[in-house]
């Protein structure tokens, strides 16, 4: 094996290697967002159910007694 073929490969390891790298990286970035949304999520579920949960009272002088006799 001549040197331009050992370089050939030396060159196609490193290069397998770093896309190999680059792809794992990819991967955990796209986990770590997707966790981020799914707790985005559950924080607006929590959020939206305590608030349905509880009904706000009426401001004073609304809502409280309604004649409705007519």
């Amino acid at each position: 094996m001549d040197s331009t073929g050992i370089a050939s490969a030396y060159v196609t390891m490193t290069q397998s290697q770093t896309s190999s790298a680059i792809q794992t990286e990819i991967m955990k970035m796209a986990a770590a967002s997707e966790a981020n949304v799914v707790a985005l999520l559950e924080a607006g579920a929590q959020s939206l159910e305590e608030t349905t949960s509880t009904p706000a009272a009426p401001a004073p002088g609304l809502g409280g007694n309604i004649d409705v006799s007519v």
